[in-house]
């Protein structure tokens, strides 16, 4: 008996430390404006912190600008890696014949400095069978003091079926190199 109290414990303390991403309004969306010529049909839009409209997180180039659906700003408050405060996730979603999301990283300290992870995309034909996400320390199936990106695949009820760790890396080496976006396709 007394073993299975213990497990339960370390359960409930696994799922209460456990978060995931939340909308918020901190942050919103500002300066949008063409880059290049007109008819290439990219934008830009300023990442800013709504009560201070001079701070900028970041710049977001928008190429099919008239294909985005939705700009989605969620936030993972103590993600449990020394110096930063919150994780900052910009979700750029586009329908066209195939749904698609562009998925930007900025992990914010409390001055607002921010460090951007390598983009991510996912494009789908149908419902989602596996997509790629970043997997931070106080999430489900996160590791201490390493952001994880990986593949997540579903099962046909929509819940976690397996993950497949595509890179690890050590919170204290910020040097992520300069990779390209990484893309999944469901097709």
């Amino acid at each position: 008996m007394r073993k299975f109290i213990f497990i339960a414990f370390v359960f409930c303390v696994s799922a209460t430390n456990a978060q995931e991403f939340n909308l918020t309004d901190t942050y919103d969306v500002a300066n949008q404006r063409t880059v290049g010529q007109e008819e290439e049909d990219t934008w830009a839009v300023d990442v800013i912190v709504t009560n201070n409209p001079e701070k900028s997180i970041a710049t977001l180039n928008i190429a099919d600008f008239g294909l985005l659906d939705e700009i989605r700003i969620s936030v993972l408050e103590e993600p449990a890696l020394e110096g930063i405060t919150e994780i900052l996730k910009i979700t750029l979603e586009y329908n066209t014949c195939c749904a698609s999301t562009e998925e930007q990283y900025y992990l914010v300290t409390a001055d607002y400095d921010v460090i951007a992870l390598p983009g991510i995309k996912n494009e789908y034909g149908y419902d989602p069978i596996s997509d790629i996400h970043y997997i931070f320390p106080n999430q489900p199936f996160g590791k201490e003091g390493t952001i994880l990106r990986a593949v997540v695949q579903y099962t046909e009820t929509h819940t976690i079926k397996d993950i497949s760790v595509l890179r690890s890396i050590a919170w204290n080496d910020d040097d992520f190199g300069q990779e390209e976006a990484l893309t999944a396709i469901n097709y």
